[in-house]
């Protein structure tokens, strides 16, 4: 399967249509909201899905938000929920957007979903596009997750999962360690680690860090 129609198939799923923003980027996002004027403010959400940050954005009055995701399927809901929206789809490895042109980025629950290799290329696009002060809101999955980390490993904790809603997507989980290495191209880098079991299976367990990192 390609990558464009797993993801495809992905956002044709009801449970995948989420309404509600993270409570944990909610919280790191709101004390940058209230030193800047958020009508003045750009920002970019990378891997958008269906849109529960643009509706946060929107919510919190910054003036030009963006949505950018690989899926064509995701960006049609986002296109009828939230058509203010400026959306595009994109690939994370070439942004369209010019060097130093946003306040700041979302890369929420979408960053892990390529190799290693790859990670570098996409930290440094978004380093290129955020504004000198701007900041990266985001998460990695952790190798403490014991939910995504199944069907085949091609080494370096990176993997093929077998999951059927995104099946034969690569999946890349990192230790504590590979966070600062990951980032180091900004400034300051604060993190921390949330998880939680799935209902009747504590054996199941999805670990994120999360992060703020500063240019």
């Amino acid at each position: 399967m390609h990558k464009s129609d797993s993801w495809n198939s992905h956002y044709t799923r009801d449970k995948s249509v989420l309404i509600y923003p993270d409570e944990t980027l909610v919280r790191m996002m709101t004390p940058l909201l209230k030193k800047r004027h958020p009508a003045e403010l750009i920002a970019l959400d990378m891997g958008c899905g269906t849109g529960r940050h643009l509706k946060f954005m929107h919510e919190a009055g910054i003036g030009t938000v963006a949505g950018l995701d690989f899926s064509m399927n995701a960006l049609h809901v986002c296109s009828e929920l939230y058509p203010e929206s400026l959306l595009v789809q994109g690939d994370n490895t070439a942004l369209p957007f010019p060097a130093g042109s946003i306040d700041f980025a979302v890369a929420w629950g979408s960053l892990h979903y390529c190799t290693k290799e790859d990670m570098g290329r996409i930290i440094a696009e978004i380093h290129r596009v955020i504004k000198p002060g701007g900041s990266l809101f985001g998460t990695l999955r952790s190798a403490r997750d014991t939910m995504l980390r199944s069907g085949r490993h091609v080494g370096n904790n990176v993997w093929i999962t077998d999951l059927h809603d995104i099946k034969n997507s690569v999946v890349s989980f990192y230790d504590e360690g590979e966070l600062s290495p990951a980032l180091a191209s900004f400034s300051r880098l604060s993190y921390g680690l949330m998880e939680r079991s799935i209902p009747g299976n504590l054996t199941k367990i999805i670990s994120h860090w999360y992060f703020q990192a500063e240019k």
